[in-house]
């Protein structure tokens, strides 16, 4: 448009600042401009058809200027926010190469930019603008620790937050996914845009955590961490020099299993292990008799409970069956 200032006669500002920029026009926003275009077109109703043809091209151009703009507007702040302000006052660093490149940068914080990669941040790094890393591609991140100062990465739609830890991001152009894994400490992760997303929440990620976002339906989701369980011994450290007198009757009576595998470890003198979250909330009743053994003891208790037993050289581990 060749006179700016001309804007300002058919939208105020109210209209800009509760525009929504999707794919279509403000129904109520296209009614106000027809509006006022036809109010200064109609005035002189005799000039005839020309005149009517006139201003229906007007206000074809002028609602196709307004949403190609608004388009292009949309498409730049998904990418790296506020950048499309700042890309003149921003260092690049790309790694062109099929291997890893390794950065220090200006706080200590460093980052392994992953082969066709790039990041985009103000120098000096850490400055009054804040520690702000705007990425295209994959890159780990090993962040120095500044409370004053958070680190934050732009990344296609997302942001993460953090203060000092490490992590991976991997958001690249021609994927349809980016994605936030979490190696130690604990981060923020957010959509930019929190109005037009249809995932608008934050996301606190632990260690081991990863969050998945998808560009097309615009939803996260998140694959929590659950740490490798242990196997528990049952019974006493060590049972070969206890001396124990295994009676001719004993009977078990809603007993939690903990505490069976613990007894029948004592009375039969074998190493019995399991899985805590494999016999949790599970109990066993029976009466046993000093001539039963100790697998016939551990299958029935297995049959009972939907559990393995599984006897390895002189002990025996239980776990639940699949």
């Amino acid at each position: 448009m060749n006179n700016p200032g001309e804007w300002n006669r058919y939208v105020n500002e109210a209209d800009w600042d509760n525009f929504i920029t999707n794919d279509e026009l403000d129904p109520g926003l296209t009614k106000k401009l027809y509006a006022k275009v036809s109010e200064q077109t109609f005035k002189k109703r005799s000039k005839g058809r020309i005149y009517w043809m006139a201003a229906a091209a007007a206000i074809v151009l002028l609602i196709g200027t307004v949403w190609t703009y608004l388009m292009v507007s949309h498409t730049s702040f998904s990418k790296v926010g506020i950048n499309a302000f700042t890309a003149g006052k921003l260092t690049e660093t790309t790694n062109t190469s099929d291997t890893t490149m390794r950065l220090i940068l200006g706080d200590g914080s460093m980052v392994m930019l992953a082969a066709h990669s790039s990041i985009r941040y103000h120098e000096p790094f850490a400055s009054s603008k804040g520690r702000i890393i705007y990425l295209e591609g994959k890159a780990f991140f090993e962040v120095s620790t500044d409370r004053d100062k958070p680190f934050i990465v732009h990344a296609d739609r997302l942001v993460t937050t953090v203060l000092g830890t490490a992590f991976t991001i991997e958001s690249f152009n021609e994927s349809s996914f980016v994605k936030v894994k979490l190696h130690n400490g604990k981060i923020q992760v957010a959509p930019i845009d929190n109005v037009h997303e249809k995932w608008n929440e934050k996301e606190i990620l632990k260690p081991g955590d990863e969050l998945t976002y998808n560009k097309g339906t615009m939803l996260a989701n998140v694959k929590r961490y659950l740490p490798a369980e242990k196997l528990v011994k049952a019974g006493p450290v060590d049972i070969k020099n206890l001396s124990i007198r295994r009676p001719d009757i004993y009977t078990f009576d809603i007993s939690p299993l903990s505490d069976v595998f613990d007894q029948l470890s004592v009375y039969y003198q074998v190493d019995i292990y399991y899985y805590p979250s494999d016999i949790q909330d599970k109990y066993f009743s029976g009466k046993m008799r000093k001539s039963d053994t100790l697998e016939t003891i551990l299958n029935d208790i297995g049959l009972l409970n939907h559990l393995k037993i599984i006897r390895e050289d002189q002990h025996y581990i239980i776990s639940k069956k699949n």
